[in-house]
């Protein structure tokens, strides 16, 4: 028996229009799917770190098992490419991704792109919307440029997640409290202005205890509602391995 072959011109469809129609259904899926996956690829991260936290240098190691854990788990709609505006095809998730505003460090303050105050910053990781990708060039879509950034119409949530990353290996200072703070404020203006769909803050802490540390975040995360945390501490006290976790996905803490 003959393959089964579909004539695209006798269907009235050229190749572009059946790539263009893959991504619509695809896109359709990712909606339908997407919580589920990043949740499922989060826990897998999540557990990971509990049994072997020394697996985990840096945070850039994070990040990366969380990318690998989006490919191998994730449903086909998550990982598949998508056209841009001038028929460039992408994946949706991107490390270090722009924010579509500027903000002051010191000060904490929200600022217009087209003001000369601030500075953009990065997200640690995104998803990104496949509407969005479809509705612009390739160069509006990456938007490493502020010129070309102020092009771009980013109030439309065109960033399906955005996460950012903590990985303790020191004691907490005062210093790495800001740069919590901070992160939070971040994605909270990502929430607010309709830049980011979903928001997630991930702190994995391999140092010792810090579950006094809780509170602060759960002030934090009342602060700025919308963001799903997780807080896990994975370290050894002499030959005793110790883990504990907070996390939205509402797993019980062990210890």
């Amino acid at each position: 028996m003959q393959p089964y072959r579909i004539n695209l011109n006798v269907a009235g469809m050229d190749m572009r229009s059946l790539f263009i129609w893959c991504n619509y259904m695809e896109t359709v899926k990712l909606n339908e799917t997407l919580s589920s996956d990043i949740n499922r690829c989060i826990r897998i991260l999540s557990e990971k770190f509990r049994k072997w936290p020394y697996n985990f240098f840096t945070e850039s190691d994070a990040h990366s098992y969380l990318y690998l854990s989006f490919f191998r788990y994730g449903t086909p709609a998550l990982k598949s490419l998508y056209q841009s505006k001038d028929h460039r095809r992408s994946v949706l998730i991107h490390r270090e991704y722009p924010t579509f505003f500027r903000y002051s460090q010191k000060e904490l303050k929200l600022c217009r792109l087209d003001e000369s105050k601030g500075t953009c910053g990065h997200y640690d990781m995104v998803v990104l919307n496949p509407d969005f990708i479809n509705n612009h060039e390739i160069q509006q879509v990456i938007s490493k440029d502020n010129t070309i950034r102020q092009t771009v119409n980013f109030n439309d949530n065109h960033l399906l997640a955005a996460i950012e990353f903590k990985l303790l290996h020191k004691p907490l200072t005062g210093d790495l409290r800001d740069e919590i703070k901070k992160d939070f404020i971040k994605l909270g203006w990502a929430l607010e202005t309709k830049q980011a769909r979903e928001a997630y803050m991930l702190i994995f802490n391999r140092y010792g205890e810090e579950r006094n540390y809780w509170q602060t975040l759960e002030e934090l995360q009342r602060e700025h509602q919308g963001i799903k945390l997780v807080y896990q501490e994975s370290y050894y006290n002499g030959d005793k391995h110790k883990t504990f976790i907070k996390s939205y996905l509402k797993q019980k803490p062990t210890s």
